[in-house]
């Protein structure tokens, strides 16, 4: 008996999922969403009598708000894009493996996107969608070392705006006519930032209004 149970709930979710409702709203929407940004810093480096040693960025969470427009199964959409500080510790070895000191990196950055999707089933319960995007970053980027007795060197700072470029995908989730919740990955891309290249893997989620 549970096992025709279990298979009914299955087929009822199936033809929810699959079966058009009424057509969904075009006009202009404004979506909120907030997910999580894990950097990658995509080049070697080397310091002075170490060896080989790279910047891992820790994962952060990000915020964004974006004011689009909607036709049938494209949306076009400016979006502004907020993430927290992100760091790095490693220590500094020499050949013979003993520490000679310290490295700290930080990051911070926030984007501005133009945004095109194409929502491949827009008048259904749920509907896969593609993605893309360009526009600029701005990119907060400072690092030091520090030796064995606490002291600073090789300080760097700096602060520059980058071309950046995005593409993903997703599942939509439509609440009503009006009111889906978006959720999906991109592969995001920073271009150059010290010598190496700055990208990310980002994970969202998110309520969009068509008005």
């Amino acid at each position: 008996m549970n096992k025709i149970f279990a298979t009914a709930a299955s087929a009822l979710v199936l033809t929810l999922a699959v079966s058009s409702v009424a057509e969904a709203r075009d006009g202009f929407y404004v979506a909120l969403r907030g997910g999580y940004t894990d950097y990658n810093y995509n080049s070697y480096k080397r310091d002075n009598a170490t060896t080989k040693s790279k910047a891992d960025f820790t994962g952060v969470g990000q915020v964004s708000g974006a004011l689009g427009y909607k036709y049938k199964y494209f949306r076009l959409e400016g979006e502004y894009i907020f993430r927290a500080d992100s760091d790095d510790d490693y220590k500094i070895k020499a050949d013979d493996g003993s520490v000679l000191g310290s490295n700290h990196t930080e990051i911070e950055t926030d984007s501005f996107m133009l945004n095109a999707y194409f929502d491949i089933m827009p008048n259904y319960w749920i509907s896969p969608y593609i993605m893309g995007g360009i526009g600029v970053t701005r990119l907060d980027f400072k690092s030091y070392d520090t030796s064995r007795d606490g002291n600073r060197y090789n300080q760097f700072e700096r602060d520059k705006t980058n071309f950046s470029w995005q593409w993903g995908g997703g599942l939509s989730l439509r609440l009503n006519r009006c009111l889906n919740f978006d959720m999906g990955y991109q592969y995001m891309n920073f271009n150059k930032l010290n010598k190496a290249e700055l990208n990310a893997h980002v994970y969202y989620g998110g309520l969009r209004y068509t008005f």
